[in-house]
Parts: structure tokens; C-alpha cells; sequence
């Protein structure tokens, strides 16, 4: 039987791109997803009962987004690098680059506020752009299942950025 060491660099590996791609999306820092992929590792290693999870990729990912959403509340107004501001093509200058960062920072800020399955799937079907059949296939659900989350993760998302826009103004 492989030591978990083994198991954890296989999962790094085969995920670790993926992984550190997820965390720079949520947190919109890659020294911050570096230093959140260390974490993530080493959480992985020190879990009592890792050796039960039937999926160890399920289950760093959901660890990785706790983890960069967790990261955002404590650090939630520190600005993005400015070369992930941008997107390509654009042109609307310095204000509407701001304005679009700020618009993402709220929303993932709100993404964090959702309860777990919910910003899961939301994470993986709009931030990893992933098919609602690979994340029916991967949470162990039905697509139709899947379906039915996002729609109620967007409903939720959108309820909290309306009263938050509404407490702001």
C-alpha cells in the first residue's frame, strides 16, 4: 500500500496545475496561491481519516476553495496585481479596468458567502468552466442535479450582491 506522501505528490502531479489555477482565480494573487497550495498540502498531510476520502482530487479541491475563500475575508480589500486586472483586448482604460476589478472582488467576495456544495459548483461551472456532466461525474451526482445547484447558487449570489448594492448606496 502507498504511504500518503505518495498518494499526495500523485495528486500534485496530476492536480497541482489545476489547483494552483483555481486558487490564483479566487484570490486573483498568484504569491497568494502559492502560499495557499503550500497550505493546502500540508493540511492534506496532517488530516486525521484522509485515508477514508474515496476521491483525494474531490477533496483538495474543495479543501483549495475553503481555503482561498477563507484567505479572502481576512485579506478581502487587497487589490489584484494589475496585470490581472487586465483583460486582453481591452481598451476602456484605467477607471473601467478598476470599476470591472472592484465588480470581481465583490462578486467573489458573495461567491465566499455561499454555503458549500453551492459555491463549489458555482466555482466549477462558471470560474473553472467545467460541464455540468463532468461536475455531476465528479461530485457523484445527476447532471440534472447539478443544474438545479447552480440555479440555486446563482439565485443566492444574486440576492446577496442586490442587498449588499443596496446597502452600500
Amino acid at each position: 500500500m502507498r504511504s500518503r506522501t505518495e498518494k499526495l505528490l500523485e495528486l500534485l502531479d496530476r492536480s497541482g496545475a489545476s489547483l494552483f489555477a483555481l486558487l490564483t482565480r479566487l484570490t486573483l494573487h498568484e504569491d497568494v496561491a502559492e502560499e495557499l497550495m503550500q497550505e493546502l498540502f500540508i493540511k492534506l498531510n496532517g488530516a486525521s481519516g484522509l485515508d477514508k476520502v474515496g476521491n483525494w482530487e474531490a477533496y483538495a479541491r474543495a479543501t483549495a476553495i475553503n481555503l482561498a475563500f477563507d484567505w479572502r475575508r481576512r485579506n478581502g480589500r487587497r487589490p489584484a496585481p494589475e496585470r490581472l486586472r487586465c483583460r486582453p483586448g481591452s481598451d476602456d482604460g484605467p477607471v473601467g479596468r478598476l470599476i470591472r476589478t472592484e465588480e470581481l472582488q465583490e462578486m467573489l467576495n458573495a461567491v465566499g458567502r455561499l454555503n458549500g456544495v453551492c459555491r463549489e459548483v458555482l466555482v466549477m461551472r462558471y470560474i473553472q468552466e467545467e460541464s455540468y456532466d463532468d461536475i455531476a461525474a465528479r461530485l457523484d451526482r445527476t447532471t440534472h442535479q447539478v443544474r438545479g445547484l447552480c440555479a440555486k447558487a446563482m439565485g443566492q449570489l444574486r440576492d446577496a450582491l442586490v442587498s449588499r448594492g443596496g446597502q452600500s448606496e
